[in-house]
């Protein structure tokens, strides 16, 4: 509780929290605000909701209560869609079906909004303007209108005080994160903390329409000269950070029925477009549309492929639309060893992986899918598969990857759709070979790697003048700490401690025995001694053969102990 007073806007975090845990608390979820500590705050709440026993399943439930929760929760949980290594595969597929369906704004609010952010009211800049939204969602919502030139556009107008909803959302978000990681400490393998600001990094882009602009404009030049892919035009003029103006697209959703029904030719057109599309901003663009749901996709006249939302995007290099390609060759040529190879060069596998027993995951898996016609194989089941076993194994994959595994198992499910006779995998595989070869004979990319070494190298000669100067003038003045972090070095000294005094232990073994060998075999003179006949060669003998005895049970006893170490 003092945790959270210490956040901004204090009264307004609490008051929303409080509505937050009655949301948890109604979909069965109480358990986990227990075992955060929570109760006593949350008592009243729990009280009257907790008697309730869940009759849906956890999926269900957890899809619910975030739906119920709003924007940011409805944002929060499509991004772990996308995320196989935190969540099993049937949280994600229904998590996939989160719906943003929320009662629309009052026209005035709507109307009040316009005024402030494009400088004029609504009626004089648009010839028409509906007061009725085509759809809203917890983000914004969407108005049709037509410019006094006759250009028929759309509205993205953002919720009025979204971003101060959001704003609270997110401190609690992380400060539950921090209580997280304080109570639960198995989750901070996953970096609860780190994951939460990544998303606010990610949904305050998202809600600035200024950016999805410079989407859409950078999507339309990448396909400029393609006849099978169409992007709406942009009127910058009317465009804010919270209204986005654009094109009045008229074309039928994907998947809608006019789609559906078109000819064999033109459905088969239409879903080998999909396919072409989504490899084509992927690996030839680097910048990809990262959520394309079936309701955001349009085919419009020509059976052109057309987006209308531009909010999630993804950015690859070079560098990783080669890995992924690598990746994605490896799955279709089923090279679980060229998948393993790969994740060792991207540092995603320890010393805790068995990468034998992934190794013998993945071949089952692929070996599995190699048995299956190709025409039924579900290229979104199969790459879903793959995360599964690559989750199981604690392996922590790059979220772009991720994206893209989404993406294209998406469109394929909209292709398959379109047109069910498609062979995904026969349509996939020839396209992701081509580029592949066309990007390994690219002389550019042989140069890149050495390139990029001449650069680190000129980066480095550059600032170590500067950085010399700095360490002798701290040199000078005694400011100059040395921080060595040697989490091995105790274990290391203690372990040459003892290779060290076993050696000189085995010396003195070998020496006794050496030398009670020698005494023993010694003839010498008998001596009396107190009525006892005496040889004191051979009694030192002894005595040296019996130490040696004992020391050399010391030391067997000891590599014993170290596993022979």
């Amino acid at each position: 509780m003092m945790g959270l007073t210490r956040i901004p806007q204090a009264a307004r975090n609490i008051i929303r929290f409080q509505e937050i845990a009655q949301v948890i608390v109604k979909h069965g979820f109480g358990d986990i605000l227990e075992r955060l500590g929570l109760q006593t705050f949350l008592h009243t709440v729990t009280f009257k909701l907790r008697r309730k026993a869940p009759e849906k399943k956890t999926e269900v439930r957890l899809r619910e209560a975030i739906e119920d929760l709003g924007a940011t929760f409805i944002k929060l949980g499509q991004i772990l869609a996308t995320r196989p290594d935190l969540i099993p595969m049937s949280m994600i597929k229904e998590l996939e079906r989160l719906q943003d369906n929320v009662k629309p704004v009052a026209p005035d609010k709507v109307h009040a909004l316009l005024h402030e952010e494009l400088g004029h009211p609504p009626e004089e800049i648009f010839a028409q303007f509906s007061k009725e939204p085509l759809a809203a969602a917890s983000i914004g919502q969407v108005h049709r209108a037509q410019l006094k030139s006759g250009e028929e556009v759309v509205l993205k107008v953002q919720r009025p005080g979204l971003e101060s909803q959001i704003e609270t959302d997110l401190s609690i978000i992380e400060w539950l994160a921090e209580v997280i990681v304080e109570n639960i400490p198995e989750s901070r393998r996953y970096d609860p903390v780190g994951l939460v600001h990544q998303f606010e990094r990610s949904i305050l882009r998202e809600i600035d329409f200024r950016r999805e602009a410079m989407h859409m404009h950078r999507f339309a030049k990448n396909f400029a000269k393609d006849d099978r892919v169409y992007v709406p035009k942009v009127y910058d003029q009317w465009t804010t950070s919270k209204v986005l103006c654009e094109e009045f697209i008229s074309g039928e959703k994907a998947t809608s029925p006019s789609v559906t029904n078109k000819s064999l030719a033109e459905r088969e057109q239409i879903a080998e477009s999909g396919i072409h599309c989504i490899l084509q901003q992927t690996f030839v663009h680097g910048f990809f549309h990262a959520d394309p749901h079936p309701g955001n996709i349009f085919i419009v006249e020509g059976n052109k492929f057309c987006f209308i939302d531009y909010g999630m995007m993804g950015n690859l290099d070079d560098e990783r639309i080669d890995e992924i390609l690598s990746f994605l060759v490896a799955i279709l040529t089923r090279d679980a060893d060229a998948v393993i190879r790969l994740f060792q060069k991207l540092d995603l596998i320890d010393e805790s992986v068995n990468e034998r027993g992934l190794k013998m995951d993945l071949l089952d898996l692929l070996e599995r899918y190699g048995t299956v016609e190709l025409s039924k194989i579900d290229i979104g089941e199969l790459i879903f598969d793959i995360f599964d076993v690559i989750s199981r194994h604690e392996i922590v994959v790059p979220s772009d990857l991720l994206l893209v595994g989404k993406a294209l198992a998406t469109i394929d499910g909209v292709a398959r759709e379109i047109y069910p006779e498609l062979e995904p995998l026969e349509t996939i595989r020839p396209k992701i070979l081509e580029i592949y070869l066309t990007r390994l004979a690219d002389p550019r990319r042989l140069l890149r790697e050495p390139k990029r070494i001449a650069q680190s190298a000129y980066d480095l000669l550059q600032s170590f003048p500067k950085d010399a100067r700095m360490t002798m003038r701290k040199l000078r003045e005694g400011d100059l700490v040395l921080n060595l972090s040697m989490t091995e070095f105790s274990s290391l000294v203690r372990s040459h401690n003892r290779s060290q005094n076993r050696l000189f232990l085995s010396i003195i073994v070998a020496s006794l025995v050496l030398g009670s060998t020698g005494l023993l075999w010694d003839v010498e003179q008998k001596l009396t001694l107190f009525g006892f006949d005496i040889y004191a060669k051979t009694t030192l003998g002894l005595a040296f053969l019996a130490l040696s005895v004992v020391y050399g049970l010391v030391l067997i006893l000891g590599f014993f102990r170290s596993d022979g170490v």
